[in-house]
């Protein structure tokens, strides 16, 4: 199922303190290279794309159901209405980087590292829900963990895993599978920004798991 249309939220919500840390440029530049030869290549590169301060507002709506999507894939946005949802009602879902019967929100893979949760190190593809993470469950990829792999590496490793299964998925729509989902067996936690020095703690606590790997 081919790439036709990207629309891209470029309101975000800013946390009241510092989130930062230097091993998340690590991970943009290690993304770069083992995918782009270096390069940052826009989204234009991919589809057609357009800008919206919000995916929920009037006209990004308007022009998500001038395309008219078969599959619409969310990623990384903020809180969405329901209109975005009656765009595609059969086929909208979301990718979620953690376990969202564990760990829902931001920065799922870093508290799950944070509470030491290893095998959480999950993504998950849902139904689109109106509730941030709650929507029904199509499936889930675990991350691929290698021997003395550093924290900067594990965004494109978790990345990797959700190209996977979304290809799956979409693969099984195309071939007018029906897609079996189910609810949620338990609701995780909803967790927001992490703050910047328990950032390094997690580089200390994951590679050390990844070094006994």
């Amino acid at each position: 199922m081919p790439v036709t249309r990207v629309f891209v939220e470029t309101g975000e919500l800013t946390p009241p303190f510092d989130t930062f840390h230097p091993f998340e440029e690590q991970s943009k530049n290690h993304e770069k290279r083992v995918w782009f030869n270096g390069r940052s290549p826009p989204f234009k590169d991919v589809a057609d794309t357009e800008f919206f301060p919000s995916l929920s507002q009037p006209e990004a709506i308007s022009a998500m159901t001038a395309a008219r999507p078969e599959a619409m894939l969310v990623f990384g946005t903020r809180k969405l209405n329901k209109s975005v949802i009656d765009v595609c009602p059969s086929a909208a879902f979301n990718i979620h980087t953690g376990n969202p019967e564990q760990y829902r929100g931001l920065d799922a893979h870093l508290w799950a590292i944070y509470h030491r949760d290893f095998e959480a190190l999950s993504v998950a593809m849902q139904r689109l829900a109106t509730e941030l993470d709650r929507g029904d469950m199509l499936g889930m990829e675990n991350v691929i963990l290698k021997p003395g792999m550093r924290l900067f590496q594990l965004r494109a490793a978790g990345t990797e895993a959700a190209v996977e299964l979304s290809r799956r998925i979409l693969a099984s729509l195309q071939h007018d599978h029906a897609l079996e989902s189910r609810p949620l067996q338990t609701v995780g936690r909803y967790y927001s920004f992490m703050p910047s020095v328990l950032k390094e703690l997690c580089i200390k606590r994951f590679e050390k798991f990844t070094s006994r790997l």
